[in-house]
């Protein structure tokens, strides 16, 4: 597995390098500026970026590098924690927000956590969840129960709940449902039932790579950053735009 590390600080590189261990190979861009064709050629599964080095507000550069990263999992490593600015950048689609300041060993659960769900600062939990429940309350189909959004212990969070539709496909727009293929579909209605990658891989007998593929394809095909943001799409009774989650 291959990590992109964007920063300048050697002492961040290093305890970045021990964290990884033997499990990822790291590759080093010095500038947000090169990064965008390094994810290109590298086509990385984890962007790490030095928050230092990006443009405030953090949440505008970072969303562009999120859909540029595809599949890929963004982890921002800020200075100091704020609470408003981690909510901003969890909804540009980072899968996680940690102190620069991390040590190996927390930073090595954050990239085990982040492969399947998100991690978040401890304190921000409670916040998160009256979110997802007020979100649950104004999208919910009238006489129907609201279920609670599904946390984790701890410091990960799981993006959302299983969702049921007898068509998820209707909610996307016929332009953006006609771009994907047959294959795209079937992943796409598997992803709003709440399978796994491991979960879609199985069911269609392919490998998680695979999947991971596909998913990149359909992010850029329907303009959406990542998964949560896409289950949220097809569960909105509003039919939001994928310009407006971006917000």
């Amino acid at each position: 597995m291959s990590i992109l590390l964007v920063t300048r600080d050697k002492e961040l590189e290093e305890r970045c390098r021990r964290a990884a261990s033997a499990d990822y190979s790291i590759e080093i861009a010095t500038s947000v500026d090169s990064l965008f064709s390094r994810i290109a050629v590298a086509k990385p599964e984890v962007v790490l970026l030095d928050g230092i080095l990006l443009d405030v507000p953090l949440e505008t550069e970072v969303g562009r590098i999120v859909i540029q990263a595809g599949a890929g999992r963004v982890i921002v490593l800020t200075e100091q924690f704020n609470e408003d600015e981690e909510v901003a950048l969890l909804r540009s689609g980072v899968k996680g927000c940690c102190r620069r300041g991390v040590d190996p060993e927390s930073l090595r659960q954050v990239l085990s956590v982040t492969q399947s769900g998100v991690w978040v600062t401890r304190s921000l939990l409670p916040r998160l969840v009256t979110e997802l429940r007020r979100y649950a309350q104004q999208t919910a189909a009238p006489g129907t129960a609201n279920a609670p959004a599904n946390a984790t212990a701890g410091s990960g969070i799981d993006a959302a709940a299983p969702l049921k539709h007898e068509n998820v496909l209707a909610r996307l727009p016929p332009d953006k449902l006609a771009t994907l293929t047959r294959r795209e579909l079937d992943i796409v209605k598997l992803i709003a039932d709440g399978a796994t990658n491991k979960e879609v891989g199985d069911d269609l007998d392919i490998s998680e790579r695979t999947v991971k593929g596909h998913l990149s394809n359909i992010f850029l095909k329907l303009g959406i950053p990542d998964r949560m943001k896409l289950m949220l799409f097809l569960n909105d009774d509003r039919q939001l735009s994928p310009t407006r989650l971006r917000k």
